[in-house]
């Protein structure tokens, strides 16, 4: 079923979350036996269907499962045509030293939108599945947050701090959740941490905080199996309306006229 449109005031600040495109070097190659590249331009075009005043477009890693040059200029070339804001950080299946980072390694890049700001963070950690942010990140995060008190905060990064209690993707989760949420633990203007990788919807509230995943624009992974299971739900982003008072709303849309057709002979992520 799909949600729907967020009523939109002109105060409201929009932004789209897109995860886990998953795409190849070339544009008709295919990833599990779906073409990654053809849902990804499925999902954006229902996004410019639905809402024609978007602020920025946020997506929050494995932008490329062939992460070769070719694939993330293609990406690059693509967003830019929409004139919309868009950044990008990256997942476990992204290459670091290809990957069109917005700030040098390790400061966190920061957007600014009225009084919210938005903190990008990396979580992916070369030649692994699960998460890791590195401490010289916590550090500038803990500085960030206490310059940004008076400003509400998003902040984004790839991997889920928390277990979705599917044994097999738990073990790929953000290993260091504990020392993220060490340094959150002290902020109460922090409203929500955004996360992929686990290519479902969920939410999470720990500390006043919402941790929030978002349906990737490819395949969905099956809630709640204990083995490696795809899900055949349709792909899927997520819009964020914020509010200038601090508040937000947010509605998952997914296209239910894709059809997606898996290769189920795959058996590991």
């Amino acid at each position: 079923m799909q949600s729907e449109i967020l009523p939109q005031t002109d105060k409201d600040r929009v932004i789209i979350q897109i995860t886990d495109t998953h795409l190849m070097d070339k544009p008709d190659a295919e990833f599990v036996g779906i073409n990654p590249e053809e849902s990804f331009h499925a999902v954006m075009d229902d996004i410019q269907q639905r809402y024609k005043n978007i602020d920025l477009i946020l997506h929050t890693g494995d932008l490329a499962q062939a992460a070769f040059p070719e694939t993330y200029a293609r990406y690059l070339e693509y967003m830019q045509r929409f004139g919309v804001d868009f950044y990008q950080i990256p997942g476990n299946h992204d290459n670091i030293n290809l990957f069109p980072f917005h700030s040098p390694e390790p400061i966190p890049a920061v957007i600014e939108l009225d009084q919210w700001r938005i903190i990008l963070l990396n979580s992916a950690v070369g030649g692994r599945t699960d998460g890791n942010i590195q401490t010289e990140q916590l550090v500038h995060l803990k500085r960030l947050l206490e310059q940004l008190r008076d400003k509400f905060i998003l902040i984004a990064c790839h991997h889920n701090p928390f277990d979705m209690h599917s044994k097999w993707l738990d073990q790929h989760k953000l290993k260091n959740a504990d020392e993220l949420k060490a340094v959150l633990e002290p902020f109460d203007n922090i409203k929500a941490v955004l996360h992929g990788h686990v290519h479902q919807e969920s939410y999470n509230v720990w500390n006043g905080i919402q941790f929030i995943s978002t349906p990737a624009t490819c395949v969905q992974f099956k809630p709640l199996s204990q083995e490696f299971s795809f899900d055949p739900i349709a792909p899927g982003y997520r819009c964020l309306h914020l509010k200038a008072n601090g508040e937000f709303e947010t509605a998952v849309h997914r296209l239910d006229h894709f059809k997606v057709t898996i290769n189920e002979e795959i058996s590991g992520y």
